[in-house]
């Protein structure tokens, strides 16, 4: 019997599968597995989108399956994939946590029907997969809003929170790739993309993050989701074969999450800029109604406010993600010598000689196709390939 050839690696980002993920993704992602049988896929976090499920009304424990069986095709591909040979690797994301849980691989390898004796090639991770130089991870632990306070202990995040309580809520899936504006930018769209359900929309936005604003400081439990992900540190680092000093390393630079701080909360859903308004709007009221102190004093005060958080920064988000990943992505490789990194999370490609962003399958933007990568070069040393598909129009 001639000696099986080593796999082709492809490396895809931020699918966010859940059960309205439109049809094209689907047949997309189905027509790619079926054309590289024996190959190996690692999904870079954020396959599935498990926020999005309305988690409020469902068990957690059966949005997976249920994500997976809205899409007969995508199951048939996925399972096929497996049956034959090949393999897949899922990285746990912001969005789909619940893949680094120990039962995961079980419970998906069912709801696929994976044959027993092929469920070995479908791996799971709650952090990142090494393999030789390369390192793949999701990257959200160098986005605060959507940190882990523990890659090894799930927890609440700021961004999940707002798909689950906002974006799922509302049905404002439009927010899943566009949360990288100030609230004006976002409030005026949502006139553009949901016309009278509009207020409605905005009602939500602040309702959420007022309820942000009540998970954060202390009541973010910081130490303790960190003292259980340290205590599975040593696990965790004998299986990926790196010393657990490495990981503390790794760890002691990460971004604190946003929810672990009221005052970062508050700032970060610009609430400052809220109250200012509100407080601005009520002392012109009064104005126009004759009580000219009061007024005069709110008017002025929300006018002082506003100007105070104009001066701390405009925009609070655009542009410091996609730099924090690639910093954190060049610690990475300092820290544990990989000759490769590779992320996704921030929905934007990236390409160089030693860090790599998949971009997003399911959110190609002005890309000339689905992007995602193919890894070649030796293992010692690899480097990645962008690659697209074309087959359907992008979402």
């Amino acid at each position: 019997m001639p000696p099986r050839r080593t796999p082709r690696v492809f490396v895809l980002g931020d699918i966010h599968l859940f059960r309205h993920t439109p049809r094209s993704v689907v047949d997309d992602l189905a027509a790619l597995l079926a054309r590289h049988p024996g190959d190996r896929f690692v999904f870079a976090g954020d396959l599935l989108d498990l926020s999005a499920e309305s988690p409020r009304h469902e068990d957690r424990h059966r949005t997976a399956e249920g994500a997976i069986l809205a899409h007969a095709p995508l199951r048939a591909a996925l399972a096929r994939h497996v049956d034959q040979g090949g393999e897949l690797w899922l990285v746990s994301g912001n969005h789909d946590a619940e893949v680094g849980e120990d039962d995961f691989a079980g419970r998906l390898a069912g709801a696929l029907g994976i044959a027993p004796s092929a469920r070995a090639r479908l791996r799971t991770t709650p952090w990142f997969f090494r393999d030789h130089g390369i390192h793949i991870e999701h990257g959200h632990l160098y986005d605060p809003d959507n940190a882990p306070a523990h890659p090894l202990a799930s927890g609440p995040s700021l961004g999940v929170h707002f798909v689950e309580e906002f974006i799922a809520p509302t049905g404002a899936h439009r927010y899943l790739n566009a949360n990288d504006g100030t609230p004006l930018k976002l409030f005026l769209s949502s006139f553009q993309w949901y016309g009278v359900r509009a207020p409605h929309v905005i009602y939500r936005f602040f309702h959420t993050a007022f309820g942000a604003l009540g998970k954060s400081g202390a009541r973010f439990g910081l130490e303790d989701q960190r003292a259980r992900g340290r205590a599975l540190t040593p696990a965790f680092a004998e299986s990926v074969g790196l010393a657990r000093e490495l990981l503390d390393e790794l760890l002691s630079d990460s971004p604190r999450p946003t929810l672990a701080s009221a005052r970062a909360t508050f700032a970060r859903c610009y609430l400052d800029r809220v109250l200012a308004t509100v407080t601005a709007t009520g002392g012109a009221m009064a104005l126009v109604s004759g009580h000219k102190l009061a007024g005069g004093a709110a008017l002025s005060l929300g006018a002082i406010a506003m100007l105070a958080s104009w001066a701390t920064g405009y925009d609070r988000y655009t542009g410091s993600v996609v730099e924090r990943l690639a910093a954190g992505a060049a610690r990475v490789a300092n820290v544990t010598g990989s000759k490769l990194v590779v992320f996704g999370h921030t929905h934007r490609e990236a390409l160089g000689p030693h860090y790599a962003n998949t971009g997003s399958f399911s959110f190609p933007g002005r890309s000339p196709g689905r992007p995602y990568l193919e890894i070649e070069g030796p293992p010692e040393s690899p480097r990645a390939v962008r690659r697209y598909v074309t087959t359907a129009p992008a979402v």
